[in-house]
């Protein structure tokens, strides 16, 4: 069954041309929330950049990167990649490179166009407007993702560069590339995976080859018994934090509330979880004393022990991450076609989903699913009822539904029922329904 369908005197027909001296605003809105953001840079440093400043620091000091429980989920080329800006201060290193965030964007959006240009062809003005829709529907993530210098946007535009320089038979550049970005964060690794699963072997080997070289790389400026203990400390806590029986807890101890990964998420509803704890609205900076009395609006659902919840979320997570490869079981036929781009946007999604920690800066990589769906419908394909039920439910709880318009209680109260993870599902089936259309065609 085809749920996309070709639909004439709707978008596609529309004169976008009228609309060129209203491109403006949406520019200047951009840019003025662009600049609001290094303002407020300016003025003091914001939000985790300083983590990854100092993980560099230390490590470009000859100092072990995780002294005092320093956030160990980052690997130490992470801190290898932050070291150079140890040579200025945090505030002024934050400001210098903090036009690197929308730099991250550009490129992005630019891969995507180059990407999809030739199936879904679009004159410069339609395509001016979807990838305004596009990016305003992703702008919550992408707002949240500018103080961190755009280094979340940054590793998803990598991604897409590997499948890029690979669309177009360049495939040692590609390797390196999505090496290099699975180096500094692991969830990259799912795009290895894909190259693999569609047997695109040249690639994949460049891939783990660079993977491994850029791991090892630290080792250069830390020497090898530091390396040896920094490599110790990132695996084991890692380990530690998937391995717990409890899908409630994860690499950084109880999951909270504004992780929006799939674990915590199915765990929320398996189990009951206790008041105080990360997961549930009422938490504050010390999660074992809440701020606030219990919410009366605060539902709990089944009550499985731990360890039985952790196997049905194992299993349901299983089942999904297989049914993806069976989908996705083909070898491509043409690397430029658009069903390699629906299958990448596919794998963005998964991403959040299976990393264990997928805070809102992360989930940047809704952009290239938005993207695609934006440009397929500019271009006439119409969605179904479903699909635009879908649509709208993300736009609600994902873009819509923010602290700026409802505070703060509120939006913790909507984000215990996970209603951000719901939305990235229905994101993901909205692209996956697209498949068999690429397919037929």
């Amino acid at each position: 069954m085809i749920h996309i369908i070709r639909v004439e005197n709707r978008l596609d027909s529309i004169d976008w041309s009228k609309l060129r001296p209203f491109r403006w605003v949406p520019i200047a809105l951009a840019a003025v929330y662009v600049i609001g953001v290094w303002i407020q840079i300016i003025h003091r440093p914001q939000g985790d950049f300083r983590i990854h400043f100092e993980l560099g620091s230390r490590l470009a000091g000859g100092h072990f990167i995780y002294n005092d429980n320093l956030d160990f989920v980052y690997p130490p080329f992470w801190a290898l990649v932050h070291a150079p800006l140890h040579f200025l201060s945090l505030h002024a290193a934050q400001i210098i490179v903090y036009p690197l965030a929308p730099a991250a964007i550009a490129l992005l959006i630019e891969i995507l166009r180059r990407l999809t240009e030739q199936s879904l062809p679009l004159s410069p003005d339609a395509s001016f407007w979807s990838t305004t829709l596009a990016i305003l529907l992703g702008s919550l993530c992408l707002g949240r993702d500018l103080p961190e210098v755009g280094v979340n946007t940054a590793l998803v535009a990598m991604s897409w560069l590997s499948v890029y320089f690979w669309s177009k038979e360049r495939d040692i550049t590609g390797g390196v590339v999505l090496g290099m970005a699975a180096a500094m964060k692991c969830t990259p690794l799912l795009f290895v995976a894909w190259f693999i699963l569609k047997r695109q072997w040249k690639i994949a080997a460049t891939a783990c080859a660079a993977f491994v070289l850029f791991t090892l790389s630290p080792i250069l400026v830390s020497g090898p018994s530091q390396y040896v203990r920094m490599m110790d400390t990132w695996i084991s806590g890692v380990v530690r934090g998937l391995s717990d029986p409890d899908p409630s807890h994860g690499p950084l101890g109880e999951e909270k509330v504004e992780n929006l990964s799939l674990r915590p998420a199915l765990a929320r509803y398996l189990m009951h979880l206790p008041y105080g704890h990360g997961g549930r609205p009422e938490t504050s900076d010390n999660p074992s004393v809440p701020n606030d009395p219990p919410s009366p609006y605060y539902c709990q659902f089944l009550n499985l022990p731990a360890s039985q919840a952790g196997i049905v979320v194992r299993f349901l997570m299983g089942s999904l991450f297989l049914w993806m490869i069976w989908l996705m079981r083909h070898k491509p036929v043409d690397r430029g076609s658009i069903e390699t781009v629906r299958e990448c946007a596919a794998v963005s999604l998964l991403i959040l989903l299976f990393s264990p920690i997928t805070w809102v800066q992360h989930a940047v990589g809704v952009l290239p699913a938005l993207y695609l769906i934006c440009r397929s419908t500019f271009a006439g394909f119409s969605l179904s009822r479903w699909q635009t039920a879908a649509m709208g439910f993300f736009t609600l709880f994902c873009l819509i539904m923010s602290r700026f318009f409802f505070g703060r209680d509120f939006i913790k109260l909507v984000n215990s029922y996970r209603v951000k993870t719901l939305g990235f599902i229905l994101l993901l089936s909205v692209v996956l329904s697209c498949m068999p259309r690429a397919k037929h065609e």
